[in-house]
C-alpha cells in the first residue's frame, strides 16, 4: 500500500505544471503567410526568478531566454495596433505570464513602428489575422513550446487594429466596403478623418486590390478574447453576431478621440450580446482614458520623440496606475475564461 501511494504521488507530481519562479522573455521568427518572416516576442513562466530585460529603450522584469516552466500552459496571442510594437503591451504580457500563460506578440509585418508601408492595404488587413494563426502554428510546431501549450486554452488580446484582428480571428468576416458606407453616413467619427477622405481612399483600394474576395480568416482554436477600443467598422452587425467564441470582454476609453464608440466598441458589444449561446460581453468604459491610454507607458526618452496624442493623457488620469489595473483585469478575465474553455471542450 505504501508503494502504491508513493507511486501515485510521484505520477501526480510529474503531471502537474512546474511552479514558475519568474518570467522569461525570448524571441522567435515565424512565417508570415503574406510573404517573408516576422518577429514574435514571447513571455512565459520560467524556472528562475525574474531579472531585468532591456530591449532598446525598454526595461521590464523578466529573464532573457530563461528555462520555461513545464506545461501544460494556456497561450495568449497579443495583436498590437497600427504602426505599433510587439513590446507595446509588455505589461499585459508580463501579468499573463505571471498568471501562468505563455504569451506571444508578433510584430505585424508592414504595419509596425519600423515599417508602416502596408497600412490600410489588403496585405495588412488580410495579413494580420493570418499572422496570428501563423504564430500559433509556429509555437505548436516548435519542440520547446508544443509540449508546454494546452491547445484547449488559447486566447487573444487585441488593441485598436489589433482589436479588428482579434474579431477577424474569432470569425467576423471583414468587408472594407462597410467603411465607405459608414464614413459617408457618419462623418463625425474621427476614424473617417484618418488620411483625409477615408471613403475615397477605401474606394480606390477596393478597386485596385480586392478583385478577389477575402478568404476565411477565422481560427477556431481561439476561445476567449480581451479587446481594447477596436477598429470595428469593417464588420457588419451580422458578422459580429456570428462569432462563436463564448468569452469576450471589451474595454474602451471615455474620450473618443480616435474611434466613435457607437460605431466601434459599443456596437460590437451590442451585437455580441444578441447571441444566445455565449456569456454576456461586458463593456468597461475607462474614465478619463483616451484611445492611446491602452498602450503601456513610454520611457521618458521615447516620449520626447513621439506625437503628443500617443503619450498625453488628461491631467486627472494616471496611465501608470491604470495600466497596472488593466493588466491585472485582462489576466484575470483570460485566466477564468480559458479555464472554462478547457472544462467545456
Amino acid at each position: 500500500m505504501k508503494f502504491i501511494l508513493c507511486t501515485a504521488f510521484v505520477l501526480i507530481h510529474l503531471t502537474m505544471p512546474a511552479v514558475a519562479a519568474g518570467v522569461g522573455f525570448s524571441r522567435i521568427v515565424a512565417n508570415d503567410p503574406m510573404g517573408g518572416e516576422m518577429r514574435v516576442s514571447l513571455w512565459y513562466p520560467a524556472t528562475q526568478v525574474s531579472g531585468t530585460v532591456r530591449v532598446g529603450p525598454f526595461a521590464f522584469p523578466a529573464t532573457r531566454d530563461a528555462e520555461p516552466a513545464k506545461g501544460p500552459r494556456g497561450l495568449v496571442v497579443i495583436s498590437h495596433g497600427t504602426a505599433g510594437s510587439d513590446l507595446g503591451h509588455r505589461n499585459i504580457a508580463i501579468a499573463l505570464a505571471e498568471a501562468g500563460f505563455i504569451v506571444a506578440a508578433p510584430l505585424h509585418p508592414r504595419d509596425n513602428y519600423e515599417d508602416s508601408s502596408g497600412v490600410g492595404h489588403r496585405i495588412v488587413m488580410e495579413g494580420r489575422p493570418r499572422q496570428i494563426t501563423s504564430t500559433v502554428d509556429a509555437l505548436l510546431a516548435s519542440p520547446p513550446w508544443r509540449v508546454r501549450i494546452d491547445s484547449k486554452r488559447i486566447g487573444i488580446f487585441g488593441f485598436s487594429l489589433g482589436g479588428y484582428t482579434a474579431l477577424a480571428v474569432l470569425g467576423a468576416k471583414p468587408e472594407l466596403s462597410n467603411i465607405i458606407d459608414h464614413c459617408l453616413m457618419t462623418p463625425a467619427d474621427p476614424f473617417c478623418d484618418i488620411g483625409g477622405n477615408l471613403a475615397d481612399s477605401i474606394s480606390r483600394l477596393i478597386e485596385q486590390e480586392y478583385r478577389e474576395p477575402t478568404g476565411d480568416l477565422s481560427d477556431s482554436r481561439f476561445c476567449a478574447a480581451a479587446i481594447a477600443d477596436p477598429v470595428a467598422v469593417p464588420f457588419s452587425n451580422e458578422a459580429i453576431a456570428g462569432i462563436d467564441a463564448r468569452y469576450i470582454r471589451m474595454w474602451r476609453p471615455e474620450v473618443q478621440n480616435l474611434l466613435l464608440a457607437e460605431a466601434h466598441a459599443s456596437r460590437v458589444v451590442r451585437q455580441l450580446n444578441t447571441r444566445s449561446r455565449a456569456d454576456v460581453t461586458e463593456e468597461i468604459v475607462v474614465p478619463g482614458a483616451q484611445h492611446y491610454s491602452f498602450l503601456a507607458p513610454f520611457p521618458q526618452r521615447v516620449r520626447a520623440n513621439l506625437p503628443d496624442e500617443l503619450t498625453r493623457d488628461s491631467p486627472d488620469f494616471s496611465r501608470v496606475q491604470f495600466q497596472e489595473r488593466f493588466a491585472s483585469e485582462v489576466a484575470a478575465f483570460l485566466s477564468t475564461s480559458l479555464a472554462r474553455c478547457a472544462e467545456n471542450s
